[in-house]
Order: structure tokens, then C-alpha cells, then sequence
């Protein structure tokens, strides 16, 4: 009598180690796949958190540098920078430009003003980006050669504009005027923003996931200055932001600023 024939098959033991092998490969994968995930995430909110600190800081410089223009030294005017803090300043300076045109054109006097006078006219009310040029609680800048004043600006009508004080000199038609306008940046905690407002308005919160802005200040010589500075002497603007990304990464960006206009004080 002929043996059975033997059938194919796996026994219950090599089953078994398949089994094994196969979840020994799939824990390796699954945790090859966590950890570049792991380092995806990370990477991408130190990202953001760069991305958001470099917008901060980047702003922050960009007005800072104009900080006096068309103001420092300027009669009627007092110090360019007004307040400032570990964690807020405030300074006055053209920091927009708005009173240029398109083709590099400023507004200037459209009717000369005499001295003692508390209105001026000029010769165009809207700005190089469509907007008013002038605004209630910015600053006229007028100057004729090497006279020049600064004076509030109390009240716009078009293209006339009431002064909060009366001018000391006369100035003749076509005589320069320029809007300069006051700007606070400050770090709000409760809502961790990075914010900024113009002439006393409210702030606008301008950069998320903030979780620290120190502000420090320096002589001319470099020196550091201690809080609160005295605010004629500063002549440099440290600045030091950290942002946090979503996974609760941070980022800290910081630099140096020299206003260009307190240089000439």
C-alpha cells in the first residue's frame, strides 16, 4: 500500500515566526515614520515661529530707522522717541511717506502762511496710497530752506489743516509740508501679540505667538542705557522677539537698529 502524498502548507511554528517578523517590520516602520513626522512637525513650527519673530523684528527695524525724520531738531519739536520701556516704545517720525505722490512729488503750501497762524493750506489732501495725507493728531512738518517747525495737527478740512499752536515763521507758497506721524509698538501678554498703533489710535495686534519682546537702548556711545532711559540720550534701539510655533517651539530674533535722524541731535 502507497504512502498518502504529504500536503503543502506552513506549520503552526513558521506561521508563528512570520508573524514575529512581520511585526518586528512594522513597529520598525511605524516608528521610523513617528519620528520623521515628529521631526516634520517640529521643523515646521520652529518654522512658523522664525518666520513669525523675522516679520516682527523686520517692521520693528524698518520704522525704527526713521525714527526723527522730519522732526529731530526741528523748532517746536521735542525728543523723538516719547516713552519707552523693556517692553514697549514710542517714537515720532515720517515712518509712510504718504505725502509723496507717485512720481516722487510733495505736497506743499498751495497759500503762503504767515507767522502767529494756526492754518495752513496745501496743495493736495490725499497721500501716495490714496488715503489722506494729513490727519488729526499727526504732526505738519513745514519748512522754507533752513526754517523749518513742527506743529500738531489739530483739525483736517480737505486741504486745509488747523494747527493745535500757531506757526513762529512765515513761509511762502510752495514751501515744503510733510505729515509726521507718532507710532507705538508694545507686546501685549494677555493675547501674546506683537502690536502696533499710529497717533494714539488703537492696537493692532501685527504678529501672533509672541511670548517675549525686550527692548533695550544705548547712548552714542554704545553704552547701554537703564530703565527708564532718558529718553534725549538714546541713539540705538535693541530688540529681542521671541515667537512660539504650534508644537510650543521657539524662536528668537534680535538685532540692533540706529535711528539715521537721532545721529544729527
Amino acid at each position: 500500500m502507497s504512502r498518502p502524498a504529504r500536503q503543502a502548507g506552513y506549520s503552526l511554528a513558521e506561521l508563528l515566526v512570520v508573524v514575529a517578523v512581520l511585526g518586528l517590520t512594522v513597529a520598525a516602520v511605524a516608528g521610523v515614520y513617528a519620528f520623521f513626522q515628529q521631526t516634520y512637525t517640529r521643523a515646521a513650527s520652529l518654522e512658523d515661529a522664525q518666520l513669525g519673530a523675522r516679520a516682527g523684528v523686520d517692521r520693528m527695524v524698518l520704522e525704527l530707522r526713521l525714527v526723527g525724520s522730519y522732526w529731530a531738531g526741528v523748532n517746536g519739536a521735542g525728543s523723538a522717541i516719547i516713552a519707552a520701556s523693556a517692553t514697549s516704545v514710542t517714537f515720532i517720525g515720517d515712518v509712510d511717506a504718504d505725502t509723496l505722490d507717485g512720481a516722487g512729488g510733495e505736497v506743499s503750501l498751495a497759500q503762503s502762511a504767515v507767522a502767529g497762524s494756526t492754518v495752513v493750506r496745501v496743495d493736495r489732501a490725499t497721500g501716495a496710497d490714496g488715503g489722506p495725507a494729513f490727519a488729526p493728531g499727526e504732526y505738519l512738518f513745514i519748512a522754507n530752506g533752513a526754517t523749518r517747525e513742527a506743529r500738531a495737527i489739530a483739525a483736517v478740512a480737505g486741504t486745509t489743516l488747523t494747527l493745535a499752536s500757531a506757526l513762529v515763521n512765515a513761509y511762502p507758497v510752495g514751501s515744503l509740508v510733510r505729515s509726521v506721524e507718532t507710532v507705538t509698538y508694545g507686546f501685549d501678554a494677555p493675547t501674546s501679540t506683537l502690536t502696533r498703533s499710529m497717533g494714539g489710535g488703537a492696537a493692532d495686534p501685527i504678529v501672533d505667538n509672541v511670548t517675549d519682546l525686550t527692548l533695550t537702548y544705548f547712548d552714542e556711545f554704545g553704552a547701554p542705557l537703564a530703565l527708564p532711559p532718558n529718553l534725549p540720550l538714546i541713539r540705538e534701539v535693541g530688540i529681542s522677539l521671541t515667537c512660539r510655533g504650534g508644537d510650543g517651539s521657539r524662536r528668537i530674533i534680535s538685532t540692533r537698529v540706529k535711528p539715521r535722524s537721532l545721529a544729527l541731535l
